[in-house]
Formats: C-alpha cells, sequence, structure tokens
C-alpha cells in the first residue's frame, strides 16, 4: 500500500474522495422514519394523538440523504383577499375519525414541518370548485440565517397519492432575502417530470380534511373523511437542478405551481401578484396543475452520507497532507 501511495500526489488523492457531481432530480425510493408520541390534546371538538413520523434518511440514485438543517419562517403567499379556503388533510385512525398526528393552529404551521401524519390539500388551486380556492400562488420556505450550498445538498418533496400519478409543481432556491425574510433573489426554476413518485414510506387508509376557512388562521373549519389508502411520492431536488454553484448562500426554497413561469428570468419569480407569471386560474381539482397535496415534510434540507470507503480515503488524504507538511517544515 505504502508503494501504491508514492505515486499519488495530493491532488490525485483529493480527486478520489470528491463528492460525485450532483445529478438531476430523482425519485426517492426507500427512507427511514423516527415515529415519537406526545400526550393526547383535543383541538375543535377533535382528538388528536400527536403522534409524529418524521422523515430521517432517504434513498434516491442510489444515494443515502441524512437531515442537515431546517427552515426557521414560512411565508403563504396569495394573490386574492377573499375566498382563501386553505385545506389541510390529517391522517386518521382506521375507526373513530382521531387524528394521528398534532394539531396545526396555522396553515403555514401545517406547511413547515418533518411529519407524515398530516400535510395540505390542492394547495395550488385558484379554480371554481366550492369551498376549495385557497389562491396560494407561492410557498416560501425561509432559513433566515442562510447557509452556504454544497454539492451533497438534496431536497426531498413529498406528494400524497396514488404510486407514479402525482400531480407536477415547481421549486427554486431563494438566493437573497430582505430584513423581514422576503425573497429578493432566486435560483433557476425546475420542476417535476410527469408520472413521478411512489408510495412505499408510510401509508394512511383514513384521513380527515380541515378547512381554514379565511386564510391562515380562522378556527372556522369542516371534516371529511376518506377510504382510499395513499401514501407520499417523494422526489429529490439536487442544486445541479438550479444551476447554482457549490458555496452559493442560499436562503430555503420557494415551492410553486406547475404553470408557474419565470419567463426565462427567476427575478420574474419574486412578485407573486404577476398574474402573467402566475396564473389565477389555476385549476384545483386531483390530477390538476393545483391538485397538489404536500406532506408535511418542507423546508427540511439533507445532505448525501458520505460511503464508509470515503472516509477511510478522507483520513487518507489527511494523514498524506499532514506527513507533506511535516517534510516541509524540517526543509
Amino acid at each position: 500500500m505504502r508503494d501504491r501511495l508514492k505515486g499519488l500526489t495530493l491532488a490525485a488523492l483529493a480527486a478520489l474522495v470528491a463528492p460525485a457531481a450532483a445529478r438531476a432530480q430523482v425519485i426517492i425510493t426507500a427512507g427511514t422514519t423516527v415515529t415519537t408520541d406526545a400526550p393526547d390534546s383535543t383541538h375543535e371538538g377533535s382528538l388528536h394523538r400527536n403522534t409524529r413520523v418524521a422523515l430521517s434518511t432517504f434513498t434516491a440514485g442510489g444515494e443515502t440523504y441524512r437531515v442537515t438543517g431546517m427552515a426557521d419562517r414560512v411565508f403563504v403567499r396569495r394573490n386574492a383577499v377573499s375566498a382563501n379556503q386553505s385545506h389541510v388533510w390529517y391522517a386518521t385512525e382506521s375507526s373513530g375519525g382521531n387524528r394521528i398526528g398534532a394539531y396545526a393552529p396555522t396553515f403555514g404551521e401545517a406547511l413547515l414541518a418533518n411529519d407524515f401524519t398530516r400535510g395540505v390539500q390542492n394547495l395550488f388551486g385558484n379554480g371554481v370548485t366550492a369551498g376549495a380556492v385557497g389562491n396560494v400562488e407561492r410557498v416560501d420556505l425561509v432559513v433566515t440565517a442562510g447557509f452556504a450550498a454544497s454539492a451533497s445538498l438534496a431536497i426531498p418533496v413529498f406528494d400524497f397519492g396514488a404510486p407514479t400519478s402525482h400531480e407536477s409543481f415547481k421549486i427554486a432556491l431563494i438566493t437573497g432575502i430582505d430584513g423581514a425574510g422576503n425573497p429578493t433573489a432566486y435560483s433557476s426554476l425546475t420542476g417535476t417530470p410527469a408520472g413521478w413518485g411512489q408510495t412505499n414510506l408510510y401509508t394512511h387508509s383514513t384521513f380527515a380534511i380541515q378547512r381554514y376557512n379565511a386564510g391562515d388562521t380562522t378556527t372556522s373549519r369542516y371534516t371529511v373523511f376518506t377510504g382510499a389508502s395513499q401514501g407520499p411520492g417523494g422526489i429529490a431536488f439536487r442544486l445541479s437542478d438550479f444551476n447554482v454553484a457549490a458555496g452559493t448562500t442560499v436562503y430555503g426554497y420557494s415551492l410553486f405551481g406547475y404553470d408557474v413561469t419565470d419567463g426565462g428570468n427567476p427575478a420574474n419569480l419574486v412578485n407573486w401578484t404577476d398574474a402573467a407569471r402566475f396564473p389565477t386560474n389555476t385549476p384545483d381539482g386531483e390530477g390538476q396543475a393545483g391538485g397538489f397535496d404536500f406532506a408535511s415534510v418542507n423546508g427540511v434540507f439533507f445532505s448525501a452520507v458520505p460511503e464508509p470507503a470515503s472516509f477511510g480515503l478522507a483520513a487518507l488524504l489527511a494523514l498524506a497532507a499532514s506527513t507533506a507538511l511535516r517534510r516541509r517544515a524540517r526543509v
């Protein structure tokens, strides 16, 4: 082994341990979750078991990713002041209708979380279905302090539904914010392919759907139970999907309806009231552009877990560098 190392320069060793170039968005094929429980509580006449099922790791494109960070703020951007009838779904017990997860006092809290037991329904719809017009044009999941993006960054997004038939959406990294946390600059806009998603992480058979009747914090809601078994289809976005270089300061990301366009200029994503870029007639039914049913695993950032061999090579590189420095010191 020593003879082989003699022929390797530090640069060559560095190339061996450098992370592979980031690839395009990939379907999440497996994952691990962590379940925690808190005492039961009652909200608006419904019992919540306060069980949380959080995503811990996931596998996509043959690589494994683990949690490394979380957004600390969420902004729900609407282009209307009336009929803001946003919906939250809760997984329920098979009988009795008790909610498995924790209650979300605001619509934003239902969005910013790491929990498969609840989510939002038909998020981006502007359609005409009675009681289902949320008028959400953009959701901003903001990391106020920002962070330097690395090539190992991955952002998972999940939609509840049948396998390989999940609704499409778009996403962009936030590359600038103002003092209040509002995005001022974006990366390139990217989206999902058709027919994406699998449902092998966590499956629900019954749901309760509650409506935030006037936007984010109202307590006027209704409940509907459904019996279709559904699970979260997941897709992961890498740094290369956004045409952003490693080391760029990122302040989170925004989610958009699939019909949103930046017209070739990411600056057009800042103004969500621009109907030319953010259509206000997005259909809201299942299978439609606004019909995305996000699981509450949003604002969570992951990084690739190095292969065990990479750890060994990294240690070898550090040893080689240390040896070279000692030799130079002796000269």
